[in-house]
């Protein structure tokens, strides 16, 4: 608690909480206090006045008081204006700062432990397919994400609650390699359409997941508003009812690579999906 005057002042003085955050907040809270040890010069005259002249300048002081309150409220309203342009300067810094999404230029890439990326600045797809020894089994897992850019504030990140995924699938069973990667470039086949440029329209309904502080992201587009977008979800569920003979790639995807399978040590397979257009490697 601070004092107007520390000499001769008859009130305490409390401001600790003014403060100025540029395009968030200011804080103007003032109190003040009876300081009964230094009041008496001040006091004493006033006390020889009657009742009537001391409400007189009360009220009067009240007037004044409203008054400059008044001046007050209109430089707020002056900062009110004036701090919104800074923070939508601070959003425009934060667009133009806004990194470019990692991606593989839609070339198969091997992660750590195993798992394989293709990726360009819309869609993310990985897989990984593990040996279980003890059940002799072989566990497909994959999925397929948006390839957001990264939001300016990460508490943020996907407030408006849209899914990143496109699909996916968990520890799939299949009893020999052969037959886990085929299923693996099944599902490769019926996204494959994603993954033949290097910046695809973004679906509509994903349009805030690509915008930086309301604003679509540098380089990208949103897909026609009439265009529609197939329910992937659905068909992958259907094809994951069918037989896996139903789902095979094609034959001329499924011939026989020229070097068998091979297993690391730890049972994890060193195949990757084919890609038609692509180099594998």
């Amino acid at each position: 608690m601070s004092e107007k005057d520390s000499r001769d002042s008859f009130y305490f003085l409390n401001a600790y909480q003014d403060g100025i955050t540029p395009g968030q907040k200011i804080t103007i809270q003032h109190n003040v206090s009876y300081n009964d040890w230094r009041a008496a010069p001040h006091l004493a005259p006033l006390v020889k006045l009657t009742d009537a002249e001391i409400n007189q300048r009360k009220e009067a002081s009240i007037t004044l008081e409203k008054e400059l309150y008044a001046k007050l409220k209109q430089i707020a309203s002056e900062w009110d204006e004036q701090a919104a342009h800074t923070m939508l300067l601070e959003r425009a810094l934060e667009y133009v700062h806004t990194p470019e999404v990692e991606h593989t230029a839609n070339e198969w890439k091997e992660r750590e432990n195993g798992v394989w990326e293709i990726s360009n600045r819309t869609y993310k797809m990985r897989y990984q397919i593990t040996y279980a020894k003890a059940t002799d089994i072989y566990l497909v897992s994959w999925g397929i994400i948006y390839n957001a850019p990264k939001q300016p504030n990460s508490k943020y990140a996907n407030y408006w609650g849209d899914s990143i995924y496109v699909a996916r699938q968990d520890k799939k069973k299949y009893p020999s390699m052969e037959a886990a990667q085929n299923y693996i470039q099944g599902r490769f086949d019926l996204y494959s359409h994603l993954f033949r440029e290097l910046s695809p329209p973004v679906p509509n309904e994903c349009k805030r997941m690509f915008s930086i502080n309301g604003c679509l992201a540098p380089g990208y587009t949103l897909a026609p508003p009439d265009k529609e977008e197939p329910d992937k979800q659905a068909v992958d569920d259907l094809l994951a009812c069918l037989d896996d003979s139903d789902t095979a790639a094609p034959s001329e995807i499924q011939k026989a690579p020229d070097k068998p399978v091979e297993k690391n040590s730890n049972g994890k397979s060193k195949g990757t999906v084919k890609k038609k257009h692509t180099p594998t490697r």
